[in-house]
């Protein structure tokens, strides 16, 4: 639910502040987020935990560096 929420509120921020920092994936955030909101059949549980082990601290990092 927390990769839900992520995305969610990635989604909901303007195109220009997602346009102007190449740092952060947003795109791949709110792909993630739909996948697992509307398609969790087709969730890949490694990518999954790849996402909370590695993509979710460095996220947490470039956002508390903004």
């Amino acid at each position: 639910m927390t990769l839900i929420n992520i995305g969610e509120l990635a989604r909901l921020l303007s195109d220009k502040l997602k346009n102007s920092e190449k740092d952060i994936p947003f795109n791949e955030i709110i792909a993630t987020r739909n996948i697992a909101a509307h398609g969790y059949f087709a969730l890949n549980f490694e990518y999954v935990w790849d996402t909370i082990k590695v993509d979710i601290p460095d996220l947490k990092t470039k956002l508390r560096a903004y």
